[in-house]
């Protein structure tokens, strides 16, 4: 087996270590821990409306008396329900020439 090149050895100096860190530094990315997705579920909060005062230690039931959730908006975990067109109230027909 012969030597390696000069070139080669100095690549293999930087691209290895480069390697292994970018594979170690590799984590799965998870938006939300499953103890606050479970509040949010039980609170019917959403992350947007716990900023604006929902409280993800109440019940649905306190949290809807205070007006602080949208009863239109899944909570974390749940499938939004597609809304057509034709079932849209409130919106103008397109204008067709």
């Amino acid at each position: 087996m012969s030597p390696q090149p000069l070139e080669q050895r100095e690549l293999n100096k930087i691209l290895l270590p480069a390697l292994a860190i970018l594979l170690l530094a590799q984590s799965p990315a998870h938006a939300i821990n499953d103890k606050y997705r479970k509040q949010l579920e039980k609170s019917g909060c959403t992350q947007m409306s716990e900023l604006q005062g929902c409280d993800i230690h109440k019940t649905k039931a306190e949290n809807a008396k205070a007006g602080l959730t949208n009863p239109s908006t899944p909570a974390a975990g749940e499938k939004a329900i597609e809304q057509t067109t034709d079932t849209k109230e409130g919106t103008a027909s397109p204008v067709m020439k």
